[in-house]
């Protein structure tokens, strides 16, 4: 799962150093700082002011004041939750690509004792649902952040674009501190816009509290088209009263004098912890473990020789700002420490992926979900998925799985269906908790799963294929037929789908990371390669079953013999196969760079290996219906930690992690390396109403906000050649 990164607002909580037994006081492990925010649905407003001050501070402004305008690519995903996508569990790289994002910015002070002036521009948000954005911030800094007031005294104006060509405005917003309250401190917030160019919305919110920050009041507040809620807050050292209405600020009870409905009493000292983001360490060493996933890269975006663009090239693939879609042999350009490195494009029509297989005795696997698709998913059309589990030594369909705007709606069934084999049938799903694939051979009593390596050409490490990297492979099942034209897409199987349907099996294939068809899959039978017809278009794939791709069955070196094709399926003798994918969607394609010498990049593969959780690890004590399950974890370096599943927090889109890993638990095939949090969120406790009978609901001492003060008045974007200054944070 992607996380939040929240710089706390509201009821602080100091960073947190923990010292392990990994070495001594100096180690990377002791000194990693962790970063804590509260979670609460009153505070969603207060969170959009965490996560811009969270996105701003990777500008590193104070470095660069009265220097001139300068370049940012910064790493949304960091302080951003991202919604849940369908693509993440479709495909072998749909959601894990480094997506970074251009700002220009410059930094104006006159002198030590004048405020510092921060203007940001981000041309580019992207285009989807929402349609295009533009933003223009603008900040006027005029004291930081003190211990005795961590919000320090500034304002903070953004206006919303549809892009700086047009420059029609949709919105904005202000935040402000409150610095002429004696003393008290605190901030408003105010914004509106709106949803795709439709559907309005606003949020607000007024926060004041004593400067010692033990006691205060809040009102916050959000609506939309298809209504709005409103929250009032008081809270002292450690205690927190909440009261909330479906309505506006004067629907709130207590301005009627009702403080007793809709109200909960919390805990501010009693707290569960959830964590977003973990770091692994060296065990022996407490080293961080560092992971070269990629590098930003520079290209020009009309095809010329002018790189006036910025993008991402690593492990996943390739991201662009721009959406722009390589091809072979395109010049893009590396920049590290003032040194420019040429590099040239390489694509495939698709990816070839090795697999080492893993098991999991059926015993083991209560309270697992998986996911699977039959002909039924596909005929009926108003689900996406079946959830299956494993009850009564039989896997059972239960549920329906429905992608939505805000992630899966499960749809339970009121009675489970039982999935029906015959001997040596192989049952085909899908666990996020246990990182992709997943197969059951009829009558074995285990499943398998598997870690996964891409296929780059590279010839390095995990990727590296024998024979000189020119191979034959063998498939017995789900074996393609070669090039997919529009009469092949509308089944799964049978005469219209992409695979063989004769009796010829097994079929051979040919792959070679050097020739005419490098890096690409081709058939022996009929000598053409396994991609999409260029006829095929994503509007054609929409109602077809292979809309987020193909995929081919299991493929073995020709060299190795099976006998039989259910054997392909039988962990005793099969211990490592390839598969094949592609589509016409980018993550369905490799794309990746090679250098002058005609060398392809190596990447970093994201660490893998499989975890058990059991109450001993898990950071509340107790690991719940989670005990004793196995995950597959994967890391990919920075924070960036997953195969954790998440879960939906009650009514609200806020996602939030199913249990939580204690600091210092040792992880890895070999207990090679020990874990750390990075990121965590706490929920307060629950208490009973009387535990609040000191606090009062009241209107803070500063209005809530119904239009902003200021704008974003910062003109147009400045020219930024060359590298950026700054990169997800860290200056260049």
């Amino acid at each position: 799962m992607k996380t939040t990164n929240l710089i706390p607002i509201l009821f602080m909580v100091s960073p947190l150093c923990l010292y392990g037994a990994y070495d001594d006081t100096e180690t990377d492990y002791t000194l990693a700082e962790q970063r804590t925010h509260v979670w609460n649905e009153a505070l969603e407003p207060i969170e959009l002011v965490n996560s811009i001050l969270c996105f701003t501070a990777q500008f590193n402004s104070v470095e660069f004041a009265n220097q001139g305008a300068y370049l940012v690519l910064a790493d949304e995903a960091l302080c951003f939750e991202e919604e849940k996508s369908a693509a993440t569990g479709q495909s072998s790289a749909g959601g894990n690509q480094t997506q970074l994002m251009k700002a220009v910015s410059t930094v104006e002070r006159s002198s030590d004792e004048d405020p510092l002036l921060v203007s940001v521009w981000l041309p580019d948000m992207g285009k989807g649902d929402e349609g295009e954005q533009a933003i223009k911030f603008k900040a006027q800094i005029r004291d930081g952040a003190t211990d005795a007031n961590p919000f320090g005294d500034f304002t903070f104006n953004f206006d919303f674009y549809d892009n700086f060509t047009q420059n029609n405005q949709a919105g904005g917003g202000e935040v402000k501190t409150i610095s002429d309250l004696e003393g008290k401190i605190g901030f408003t917030l105010f914004e509106q816009g709106n949803h795709g160019g439709s559907e309005s919305y606003k949020q607000c919110a007024s926060v004041v509290m004593s400067e010692d920050r033990t006691n205060g009041v809040a009102l916050t507040g959000s609506s939309n088209g298809s209504g709005g809620q409103t929250f009032a807050l008081a809270f002292n050292e450690n205690r927190v009263l909440v009261q909330s209405t479906n309505g506006g600020f004067d629907d709130l009870p207590y301005k009627s004098g009702d403080h007793a409905t809709a109200t909960q009493c919390l805990s501010r000292t009693e707290l569960t912890a959830y964590v977003h983001r973990y770091d692994l360490f060296d065990s022996t060493t407490g080293e961080m473990v560092e992971i070269n996933s990629g590098f930003p890269i520079r290209y020009d975006s009309t095809g010329g020789s002018n790189p006036d663009s910025y993008g991402f090239v690593g492990y996943w693939g390739v991201w662009t700002e721009s959406g722009h879609q390589f091809s072979n042999g395109d010049a893009v350009i590396r920049e590290s420490d003032n040194q420019q490195e040429s590099l040239s494009i390489i694509t495939a029509p698709g990816r070839l992926i090795k697999n080492s297989v893993k098991s999991l005795a059926l015993t083991e696997l209560t309270g697992i979900e998986f996911q699977y698709w039959d002909d039924e998913v596909y005929q009926n059309g108003s689900f996406d998925q079946w959830v299956v589990n494993y009850s009564n030594q039989q896997f059972v369909k239960i549920g329906k799985l429905s992608w939505q705007e805000n992630g899966p709606s499960i749809e339970q069934l009121d009675t489970p269906i039982t999935i029906s084999l015959n001997a040596y049938d192989s049952l085909h799903m899908y666990s996020e908790q246990l990182g992709g694939e997943v197969k059951y051979l009829s009558g074995e009593d285990n499943i398998t799963f598997y870690v996964q390596t891409f296929i780059d050409g590279s010839q390095n490490g995990d990727a590296q294929i024998p024979n000189n990297g020119t191979i034959t492979l063998t498939c017995y099942d789900n074996c393609p037929t070669g090039n997919i034209d529009p009469q092949h897409i509308a089944e799964y199987w049978g005469e219209s789908s992409p695979f063989e349907t004769g009796n010829d099996a097994p079929y051979n294939y040919t792959y070679s990371i050097s020739g005419d068809n490098a890096l690409t899959l081709v058939s022996v039978a009929s000598g053409e390669r396994v991609a999409f017809d260029s006829a095929v278009t994503t509007t054609m794939l929409e109602s077809t079953p292979h809309h987020w791709g193909v995929r081919t069955g299991p493929m073995v070196l020709s060299s190795q013999s099976v006998t039989d094709s259910w054997k392909m399926y039988d962990p005793q003798i099969v211990q490592e196969f390839y598969v094949w994918e592609t589509g016409v969607n980018e993550w369905n394609h490799l794309t990746t760079v090679q250098d002058s010498n005609g060398d392809i990049v190596s990447f970093d593969r994201p660490i893998q290996f499989s975890y058990i959780h059991r109450s001993l690890n898990d950071r509340s004590g107790d690991a719940g219906d989670y005990a004793s399950q196995t995950f597959m974890i994967n890391y990919g370096g920075n924070g960036d930690l997953w195969g954790i599943p998440s879960i939906k927090s009650g009514e609200s889109s806020h996602y939030r992690a199913a249990f939580s890993i204690n600091d210092g638990v040792l992880m890895g095939g070999a207990q090679q390396y020990v874990i750390k949090a990075r990121e965590i969120e706490e929920l307060m406790t629950p208490l009973s109403s009387s535990e609040c009978s000191t606090l009062t609901l009241q209107d803070p001492a500063v209005d809530v906000p119904t239009s902003v003060t200021g704008g974003a008045d910062i003109g147009s974007m400045p020219l930024v050649e060359g590298e950026p200054a700054v990169i997800a944070g860290v200056t260049q």
